[in-house]
């Protein structure tokens, strides 16, 4: 005998069930909404929350009014999903809280190295341009356009992060690095509020 007892549950249902008691029905559909990237009524996003329709759209319409949810009135109905400002700010926030000021000007400098690259090599000055000129089985052409789209999306994130590092708009003395903690950035303790 090892001590351990056979389980014949459903790991997916009982972490369910743990998510579901150890979380309110706002946080539940917070944290649905934050992984939804293509829009959805109230009654999916409730399905998955594990919450009523009429709590979820309630809790939607909080989350909609606090510029965290994107919505489309269909006429059918409104639809939801997380927004794209979330999306940026979440990703800045965990630059903050990864990277010194000195380690996010090094990566900007390595993406606008790697874009200069691209551009050299397929002799056009960006994605879109070079997209126009492949053929269609061009296969290494069309995964250096997802490449490079994908580094100039970084690029714009961590040039936006790199801009926010010293903000502190409580301040008086404005973006003064010289009395700011330059470990990490200004919004790096402010991930609770975005993630759920």
């Amino acid at each position: 005998m090892t001590g351990y007892e056979h389980w014949d549950g459903n790991v997916n249902e009982a972490v369910t069930e743990e998510w579901v008691a150890e979380t309110t029905p706002f946080d539940r559909v917070k944290e649905v909404l934050l992984t939804t990237t293509s829009f959805q009524y109230a009654g999916a996003i409730a399905e998955r929350a594990h919450v009523s329709e009429p709590s979820a759209r309630k809790h939607l319409k909080t989350l909609a009014d606090s510029s965290l949810a994107e919505i489309d009135d269909t006429g059918q109905g409104t639809r939801y999903k997380r927004s794209r400002e979330t999306v940026a700010m979440s990703r800045i926030q965990e630059l903050h809280s990864e990277l010194t000021k000195e380690e996010l000007i090094e990566g900007i400098r390595d993406m606008k190295e790697r874009i200069s690259t691209y551009q050299e090599k397929y002799g056009a000055t960006d994605p879109d341009d070079l997209a126009l000129e492949l053929e269609a089985d061009n296969g290494e052409g069309w995964a250096a356009i997802s490449r490079w789209r994908g580094l100039k999306e970084n690029l714009k994130v961590a040039q936006a992060a790199l801009s926010l590092y010293d903000f502190d708009p409580d301040s008086e003395r404005g973006s003064d690095a010289s009395q700011f903690n330059s470990s990490r950035g200004a919004l790096a303790g402010e991930s609770e509020n975005l993630s759920a």
